[in-house]
């Protein structure tokens, strides 16, 4: 007998998400997720799982299939119950929530719009970040890495690689794989005078791809941002998908707050069969 699972499908500034409603052991919910993304069942970009949280003020834990953290599935969940509230269009709330590689309770501030939702959230800090050593087809590099909890995003300026940067990322990310101990990593492709973000996303055992949408991706540009400047901003990174704003907080030198802004909607809500 084939399993069925319970899923909603959200879409995230285009970064298609699952969240998956049907308790699963944690020990199978990769392999539950990946056969779900995949082409000829759901099909996504990433998937989570909802369970009951820990702490009694979160309104719902959100494990997602590598245990990293996610903003835009976050975003995605946070909206999934707001809607089942069926709010009024401007209407708004806050919603805490536990969230795979947060230490801390995630504050989503949601907002009820025509097409669907627009959300706030308060993003991990992250672990470490700063240059580092990396090499391919016998070049080397130093490029700026952002490490947060269960996922690292590696920066490249999009004109290192000037035509080939795609390809060049794709070799990239088989060769760094294994060099990162992150189960997921990113790498980003940014053009810093248009503000352009084209990021590839590898979680390990389940695959790679290039997402329209990435909110962990948009915050470790923040990041970079904000160091390479040396000062508190705003900013707004045009992705694949669309738009997500970033603001970073500094307080003495140090990173204080992250928060990031971006847009959900709900697009299909069933049971899918593996």
């Amino acid at each position: 007998m084939s399993l069925q699972i319970q899923f909603i499908k959200t879409n995230p500034t285009e970064n298609m998400t699952l969240l998956l409603q049907t308790p699963v052991p944690r020990e199978r919910q990769q392999e539950i997720a990946k056969k779900l993304i995949a082409y000829d069942n759901v099909y996504a970009e990433q998937a989570g799982f909802i369970e009951e949280p820990k702490d009694l003020r979160a309104a719902a834990r959100l494990q997602m299939m590598a245990g990293e953290f996610c903003g835009n599935a976050s975003l995605s969940l946070a909206a999934y119950l707001f809607a089942k509230e069926q709010p009024e269009e401007g209407e708004e709330k806050t919603i805490l929530l536990e969230v795979s590689g947060a230490e801390e309770l995630v504050v989503c501030q949601m907002k009820k719009t025509v097409e669907g939702f627009t959300g706030r959230l308060s993003m991990p800090l992250p672990v470490a970040y700063g240059f580092l050593p990396y090499s391919l087809e016998k070049e080397n590099y130093r490029l700026f890495t952002v490490e947060f909890a269960g996922i690292t995003h590696i920066i490249v300026p999009d004109s290192l690689w000037g035509d080939c940067a795609k390809e060049k990322a794709e070799q990239a990310a088989e060769l760094w794989e294994k060099e990162i101990s992150a189960d997921a990593f990113g790498i980003l492709l940014l053009n810093e005078q248009t503000m352009t973000l084209t990021p590839f996303v590898s979680v390990r055992g389940a695959g790679r791809v290039w997402e329209r949408g990435c909110g962990s991706g948009t915050t470790a540009v923040g990041v970079y941002l904000a160091e390479k400047q040396r000062k508190s901003l705003s900013a707004v990174l045009h992705l694949p998908g669309g738009n997500m704003g970033i603001s970073v907080t500094l307080q003495n030198g140090a990173m204080e707050q992250l928060t990031l802004e971006g847009n959900v909607s709900i697009v299909a809500e069933g049971v899918a069969y593996i």
